[in-house]
């Protein structure tokens, strides 16, 4: 399973595991730098030795036992800042206040590699892109995936 996550491979873990992987935390500020691009996220400091590879992924996240889909970058933001790694969630169709908030991420989906890009605006069509595949990628899964306080 392990090996997996390090290559980005969370269908496969989740068939090992029986279960999405997922990580829980609480949502952090950052930068605000997403609300700027049209994408605000809910950000999550993970541990250096999760395992998971840096990337896009489509996935499902609880909060307060509601279930929201969305698209998700786990990387240094090497657009930005090549900084510790970070989660940065944007949850699709949600409006609202989650700093302080615990949440869970279970990763359904791989969408590509994290990366630089020449302009902001090459990084938002990259973006858009992302969360229109995400959202291919969550249809596909169905309900297959319960909500996590279910697993």
């Amino acid at each position: 399973m392990r090996s997996a996550l390090a290559a980005g491979r969370v269908v496969e873990a989740a068939e090992l595991l029986g279960a999405p992987w997922f990580v829980s935390g609480e949502v952090i500020h950052g930068d605000k730098r997403g609300r700027e691009l049209g994408f605000p996220t809910a950000n999550l400091k993970l541990r250096p030795s999760c395992g998971l590879k840096h990337g896009i992924y489509a996935v499902r996240v609880e909060v307060a036992g509601e279930r929201h889909d969305g698209v998700a970058s786990f990387g240094r933001r090497p657009m930005f800042d090549d900084g510790a790694p970070l989660l940065e969630v944007f949850l699709f169709d949600f409006d609202g206040d989650l700093y302080g908030q615990t949440i869970d991420v279970a990763f359904i989906g791989w969408i590509r590699h994290e990366q630089k890009f020449d302009s902001i605006e090459a990084l938002k069509r990259h973006m858009t892109s992302d969360a229109a595949q995400a959202r291919d990628a969550l249809q596909r899964a169905g309900n297959a995936f319960p909500l996590l306080g279910d697993i």
